[in-house]
Parts: C-alpha cells; sequence; structure tokens
C-alpha cells in the first residue's frame, strides 16, 4: 500500500540534496562569503540545526500529543548570538552535511511507519510576539521544516550571484 504522506516524504528525503546543490563547488573561502548578515557556511549550519530542532519536537509530539514545545531555552538568545555559542562560522560544514542527511532519512523512515493517525498529532507553541498559541500538527512540522530549507538555500544562492565571479 502507498503511504498517504509519501509525496511529501519523497520531498522531505531530497533536502539534502538542496542544500548540498547550493553549496557546491565552494572552497572553504567561497563558505565563507557574505552579504549582510550571515555567511553561507552559518546558514548551513543554521538550516541543518535548526531542523534537529524540529525533529526532536516533531518526535515529541509523536509521543505526547499536544505537548507544548519546551522552546523558552532558544528564544532565550537572539539567532546571531546561537551562531556565535555554535562555532556557526568556524565549524566544517561537512559533518553538518552528513548529519543532514541520515536525520532526514531516519526521520521518514519514522514517518513511514507510524500509525498513520499518529500524523494528526500535533504540539503547541507561542511564537514571539504572538499572544495565541500555534498547534502545529506533524504534517504541518514537515512542511515547515522543508520552507526553511528552502528558503536558506535561497540564500546561500543569493550570495553566491552577488559575489559571481568569485567563487564560480
Amino acid at each position: 500500500m502507498n503511504h498517504p504522506h509519501e509525496a511529501i516524504l519523497k520531498r522531505y528525503l531530497q533536502l539534502p540534496d538542496v542544500l548540498e546543490k547550493a553549496v557546491q563547488g565552494l572552497d572553504e573561502a567561497g563558505l565563507d562569503l557574505k552579504a549582510e548578515g550571515w555567511s553561507i557556511r552559518t546558514y548551513v549550519h543554521h538550516t541543518v540545526e535548526g531542523e534537529m530542532m524540529w525533529q526532536l519536537y516533531l518526535r515529541a509530539i509523536l509521543g505526547r500529543n499536544g505537548i507544548e514545545f519546551p522552546i523558552q531555552w532558544y528564544r532565550a538568545l537572539s539567532q546571531d548570538e546561537w551562531v556565535d555559542h555554535w562555532a556557526s562560522t568556524r565549524r566544517s560544514i561537512k559533518p553538518t552535511q552528513l548529519l543532514f542527511r541520515g536525520s532526514t532519512a531516519s526521520l521518514v523512515e519514522l514517518l513511514r511507519n507510524i500509525d498513520i493517525e499518529a500524523w494528526k498529532n500535533h504540539g503547541k507553541l507561542t511564537w514571539p510576539g504572538e499572544d495565541r498559541q500555534t498547534f502545529l500538527s506533524v504534517r504541518d512540522i514537515i512542511l515547515m521544516n522543508m520552507r526553511h530549507v528552502n528558503q536558506h538555500a535561497g540564500d546561500i544562492l543569493s550570495i553566491r550571484q552577488m559575489h559571481r565571479g568569485q567563487v564560480d
């Protein structure tokens, strides 16, 4: 039987390819190019680490439907401060890329094997600047992660375009 979410899962499995294609051919100096703000290297780490964080929350809602996501620890600092604390401007991207590929494959395998009703499970959080709670289902988180990766792959490609001739 074909999984009802198979199309989404197949696209999700392609996320590591999307990110790897965006940085393909860049040397260490190329990874440090930036527009305003973050470097390409930083975007890679941020993208994968964000996806890993949401994977943990996704697993939490599979075990406890309706859980409130414990995201206060992350909101305690700005994203730029996390970049500094996690050395995102200095680390090699290779281990991060390998982690992304493996974690994505593992998550898809999990989601293909859970009870289909578990896709309706949700978690709750209140976004910064919002008063109301948002409810995010398994499907919502998967789609959010896909948008996040595609957005930052686009940011990387924009930086590359801005520096065309220096890196390509």
